[in-house]
């Protein structure tokens, strides 16, 4: 019986009665702590190799270790031959006597592991935040998988895929990752037709943004390429249905947290292309307006910012679908990057006193300026002085950064936008250095970013002597069959 089993270690500690869940105690998801597990299967040892504990007693949970035998028996196990892990998921058809679904795959050994791996390992470098106890994505993400099937099935995708690729585990990724992920959609739809419906509550309607994030995540992760970025469409639509830029308030933090991520990356799927633009300003203003300072320790980018590249984007998508004529357009580009030049990173609020947050801002205001500048004239030679100008001050404030500090983990995007516009061999070799920095300590990512920039360089390459016309990265975001952009996060 449940009573019978020891209390979690952070209950224990804190001399407090302990529900006993599992894999984590409920109590301490509920007050955003990280639960320490249970004496019999979770101890401290071993010494990491890389990512953030490197050098350190990272925390690893024996039940990983007496996983892995399970694992491997599903990876030896024939094509016609159910999954031993994975097997223990249950169908969606249920019987009067069974227990609800979402009870049936809390209990099962698979979901333990990879619940943990989520908790102990992603989530962490999920925010730039020196304290654990208060990471919005243990706090909110995993309470509301505890009672939501869709967004559960979602974690258990994105965790079976970083585990997989961590441990080369080919089956995690491809077979079990896949199926999870699958259910995650099936079940987000129907959520999304019920928040449509008006029938929901408020955990219903996170869960769905919640559910939309860490799917994006999944993408991330898997290829960087979003085969769910339409759902972001679908986010906004919720957004209007439920007139929430008019009745959000500073109250709703958990639901502005997700809904302002989601905004971000919005932003950064309209980078390639910015007619996939979707949140409108206003509502993009309302949300930024009431996001405290996890947004910058999450997406790095100051508000600011966001909202003159969300303006810029939109006034691009705007342009290409003849709503404003060209002399307007290039009016308003040029008017944005003057408030790019003026804007003042010093009078910024930051999450916390490290002074390199200041670096990532100004990496962050010239990939923005170098984004303008493109909308403005995609063929402009990368060799004008202003392109190179915004392109050595990323890599300057990037290279204040040290790889051990949890900010490095940020600057993908600062870091791809300078790659695509370097002219010398030494500092594309930089910029891949630096992608590799972040590799290392977050453990995460995909190579779409090094896979593009390493096109754009050999199609430089390629080019006569006297031809000096830029080679915009964009042209190798479109998907080959549909001539269409991919929804690519470099993120």
């Amino acid at each position: 019986m449940r009573s019978t089993e020891a209390a979690c270690l952070t209950c224990r500690q804190k001399s407090r009665r302990c529900d006993r869940a599992r894999p984590m105690c409920k109590r301490c998801v509920s007050k955003g702590l990280q639960c320490g597990g249970y004496p019999d299967k979770f101890r401290f040892c071993g010494i990491a190799s890389r990512g953030k504990w490197k050098n350190q007693n990272a925390p690893v949970e024996q039940l990983l270790s007496s996983a892995d035998s399970q694992i491997q028996n599903a990876l030896s196990t024939s094509p016609t031959e159910s999954n031993t892990l994975g097997s223990n998921v249950p169908s969606q058809t249920l019987t009067p006597n069974d227990k609800p679904e979402i009870e049936r795959v809390l209990e099962s050994t698979e979901t333990e592991v990879l619940l943990s791996h989520y908790d102990r390992v992603i989530c962490p470098h999920q925010i730039a935040q020196q304290v654990e106890s208060k990471n919005p994505y243990r706090l909110y993400v995993l309470s509301l998988a505890y009672e939501q099937i869709g967004l559960l099935y979602s974690v258990l995708a994105l965790s079976a895929c970083h585990l997989g690729h961590l441990k080369f585990y080919r089956n995690l990724y491809e077979d079990i990752a896949v199926d999870y992920r699958l259910k995650a959609i099936t079940e987000l739809g129907t959520a999304i037709r019920k928040v449509g419906s008006g029938d929901f509550s408020a955990n219903e309607r996170d869960g769905v943004f919640a559910t939309i994030q860490i799917l994006l995540l999944h993408d991330i992760c898997e290829s960087g390429i979003s085969s769910q970025g339409a759902h972001i469409s679908g986010a906004m639509s919720i957004c209007s249905q439920l007139m929430l830029d008019q009745h959000l308030t500073v109250s709703d933090e958990r639901t502005v947290f997700f809904l302002g991520n989601l905004a971000w990356l919005d932003i950064i799927r309209s980078f390639s292309a910015s007619g996939r633009l979707c949140f409108p300003q206003p509502l993009r203003e309302k949300l930024l307006s009431l996001c405290d300072l996890r947004f910058e320790s999450v997406n790095g980018c100051p508000r600011e910012l966001v909202l003159i590249i969300g303006n810029v984007l939109e006034q691009g998508k705007a342009h290409s679908t003849g709503l404003i004529g060209t002399n307007e357009f290039k009016g308003s580009l040029q008017n944005s990057i003057q408030k790019f030049f003026l804007w003042d990173s010093s009078r910024c609020f930051y999450p916390n006193e490290d002074p390199l947050w200041l670096s990532v801002a100004e990496a962050y205001r010239h990939t923005c300026i170098l984004r303008t500048r493109r909308l403005l004239d995609e063929m402009e030679p990368a060799t004008k002085p202003h392109i190179q100008e915004s392109v050595n001050a990323i890599l300057d404030s990037i290279s204040k950064i040290p790889a051990t500090s949890p900010l490095i983990e940020l600057l993908v995007l600062p870091l791809f936008m300078a790659g695509a516009d370097c002219l010398s061999l030494h500092s594309r070799h930089y910029v891949l250095l630096r992608l590799g920095d972040i590799k290392a300590r977050s453990e995460f990512g995909g190579t779409a970013p090094q896979t593009i920039l390493e096109k754009v360089w050999e199609a430089r390459a390629q080019q006569s002597l006297h031809d000096k016309s830029n080679i915009p990265w964009m042209l190798f975001t479109q998907n080959a069959d549909s001539m269409h952009q991919d929804d690519y996060l470099i993120i």
